[in-house]
């Protein structure tokens, strides 16, 4: 018998054992079941916001279709900007904050309020217990990092430098690095910054990948 017919035929007797098994099963069904209530939860949850978007000829059944389109949408951007400060679940904020990374004036004109959503959103990881532990992330503050490099100008350059630079963030500061990336061989602040931000235990190594590449 071949390798490859041998690992084919101990994934399947793995398989027939884990469907034999009463308590793996009523795990799994208990997992869809909570991840079928909780994508229920989340149309539910959109309803106000995909009926806006309608309003003005944004026809998408979920924000995250925004993040994911080549096409650009101007007239959801006031919308999503407005819903980006109401009180949804976490993975609505984070479509909203990541619709946004896109280089339009009036996600720019609203840099203030995108730096005081990404300080406020929670940093971590939240935990499920469904049988086995299940770990979900917190990801509106990586969306909203995404937005903020996205939208940064040289005028606010500066303030994502010292955003960087604040270790109390988290992890999520990598999603805000590829705007010194794309400015480090024209601007002197971006290239400092990259120097002085070479130690941190969070960005070093992603800094020094950019060496080799």
């Amino acid at each position: 018998m071949s390798l490859r017919r041998h690992s084919k035929s101990t994934a399947a007797e793995l398989i027939s054992k884990l469907e034999s098994d009463a308590d793996f099963v009523a795990r799994r069904q208990a997992a869809e079941q909570m991840r079928s209530a909780r994508a229920a939860r989340i149309r539910i949850e959109e309803e106000v916001l995909l009926a806006e978007l309608r309003n003005v000829g944004v026809d998408v059944s979920s924000c995250w279709d925004l993040v994911n389109s080549s096409a650009p949408y101007p007239k959801a951007i006031p919308i999503l900007l407005r819903h980006l400060r109401m009180p949804y679940s976490d993975v609505i904020r984070d479509g909203i904050a990541r619709a946004l990374a896109v280089p339009d004036p009036a996600v720019r004109a609203a840099w203030p309020m995108l730096v005081a959503e990404y300080r406020n959103a929670p940093l971590g990881m939240g935990i499920v217990a469904i049988g086995d532990t299940i770990k979900q992330n917190f990801g509106a503050k990586d969306g909203l990092a995404c937005a903020l490099a996205a939208v940064v100008t040289d005028e606010t350059l500066p303030e994502l430098i010292s955003l960087l630079k604040e270790r109390s963030l988290g992890d999520s500061r990598l999603l805000l690095l590829p705007a010194l990336k794309k400015r480090r061989k024209k601007s002197k602040l971006a290239a400092g910054a990259i120097l002085d931000l070479a130690s941190d235990p969070s960005l070093r190594e992603e800094l020094a990948s950019w060496k080799v590449r």
